[in-house]
């Protein structure tokens, strides 16, 4: 499960349009100063503050491996709690899907792709989505806990995350918001209603919120057309 998530990581890293700007997010959800992390790198604290600002030069990929490899290794070494929240609870029935693409695709031709209303966010809608995961609310709500939120993120954060049975919408948002690994997109798929809390909540955190009518077999089917 390590290499799976050192692999995420490292990708989301190294596709990200701002490297600096996700290594820094990954550090501080492993907790690490950047003083700390130069200092199990064996590096000048400098050097890190310097990827992060954008100035330096992109970190290569075997660099962005040993500096994920290096932050995985230490939480481990130290009970694991980050990386085991990260890793997430294998085959719960909350999950109904989940899937990677080969490239990253707008959220526009997401949207487009499921019927789909944007609530929120409509200025996201250009930036790149590598993955989806279909989520049954209900059940997420009595399987999950802090510790497995994170298995719906496959390889990556960046991707859409669908889900199903929702009555106001307030529910997901608030379990997102609460999550230190934030998606691009929410949407959710016939809803109840949307409260405007959700919405709210979207906005701040820079996530496209999008509802659709169509039922769940007809955005599967839009999404493997993609």
């Amino acid at each position: 499960m390590d290499a799976q998530l050192t692999r995420r990581m490292a990708g989301e890293i190294v596709v990200s349009d701002s490297p600096g700007e996700t290594l820094r997010k990954w550090r501080e959800i492993f907790q690490l100063s950047q003083k700390h992390l130069a200092s199990l790198l064996g590096v000048n604290p400098s050097v890190v503050c310097d990827f992060e600002k954008g100035r330096r030069r992109s970190p290569g990929i075997g660099t962005v491996r040993r500096l994920v490899e290096t932050m995985v290794s230490y939480d481990r070494a130290h009970g694991g709690r980050i990386v085991t929240s990260m890793e997430g609870q294998q085959g719960n029935s909350a999950i109904t899907s989940i899937q990677e693409f080969a490239i990253g695709l707008p959220i526009a031709n997401i949207v487009e792709a499921v019927g789909g209303k944007v609530l929120a966010g409509e200025d996201e809608l250009e930036r790149p989505i590598y993955g989806y995961t279909i989520v049954d609310a209900l059940r997420a709500i009595t399987t999950f806990s802090g510790a497995n939120f994170g298995q719906m993120y496959g390889w990556s954060n960046e991707r859409a995350l669908f889900f199903t049975g929702v009555k106001f919408g307030r529910s997901p948002m608030i379990a997102v918001r609460a999550h230190p690994v934030k998606p691009r997109l929410v949407c959710y798929i016939q809803p109840g209603s949307v409260d405007k809390l959700a919405s709210t909540l979207a906005k701040m955190e820079r996530i496209v919120l999008v509802r659709t009518d169509l039922s769940l077999g007809q955005v599967q089917a839009g999404l493997e057309k993609l």
